[in-house]
């Protein structure tokens, strides 16, 4: 399928959804791939979250979305930074900044079989919070500043939309990856979810690739 809608947006006369030929525009591909992989992680962790401090912690659901506010907290914050910083940082830096915060915000999630207080984990989320806010701008700005204005349009859909595909088939694969592993750990769900969170990880560490790969310097304005 994925074959057959590339050859169609190659082949086509009309506007494609996705335009393959992007992807040959650097650094389109780089932007996309660490958006399509972090929606992934993003959007999979807040699935797994919720389902673990109800069923792993006993928590009500009150109790759980109090747990899940420090992200938000730290996301706001993020932005503030993000807004300060991105005319004078090079939005690279922020964007493998802000990865490297998701993943260190993340490996407290790996130890939940180890009893991670909730202190922690209200922590690390606060963490990954800021982390996310760090990207999504800056990618934008990298991408918007070295593609032709009449790609931008078809830019901004392709970046908004990978983004949002990622974050399903991310959701639907760690949904995956956490029955088998709650089928393999028995009564111990907090190991469980533990597992699933080194998958969470790895995507993380496959973003931080794709984000390596984005321009170092600023575009010299004319």
């Amino acid at each position: 399928m994925l074959a057959a809608f590339t050859a169609h947006g190659l082949r086509t006369r009309r506007t494609p959804l996705v335009d393959p030929r992007l992807f040959t525009r650097p650094p389109f591909g780089a932007a996309a791939l660490a958006l399509l992989v972090l929606g992934a992680s993003v959007f999979g962790t807040m699935f797994l979250l919720p389902l673990y401090f109800q069923t792993g912690r006993g928590l009500s659901a009150w109790e759980a979305g109090l747990l899940l506010a420090p992200q938000g907290l730290g996301a706001a914050a993020g932005s503030v930074l993000v807004n300060r910083t991105i005319d004078k940082v090079v939005p690279r830096t922020l964007v493998v900044a802000g990865i490297a915060l998701i993943l260190a915000g993340t490996v407290p999630f790996t130890w939940l079989g180890h009893g991670v207080p909730d202190v922690a984990l209200a922590a690390a989320l606060v963490v990954r919070g800021v982390g996310m806010a760090m990207i999504g701008a800056p990618v934008m700005n990298i991408v918007y500043s070295r593609i032709e204005p009449a790609h931008l349009p078809r830019a901004s859909g392709a970046l908004n939309l990978l983004n949002t595909v990622g974050g399903s088939v991310g959701t639907a694969a760690l949904a995956v990856v956490l029955q088998d592993r709650l089928a393999a750990r028995g009564p111990d769900v907090s190991g469980a979810f533990a597992d699933t969170f080194w998958w969470v990880l790895g995507l993380c560490l496959l973003a931080a690739a794709g984000a390596t790969r984005l321009p170092r310097t600023h575009v010299r304005k004319s």
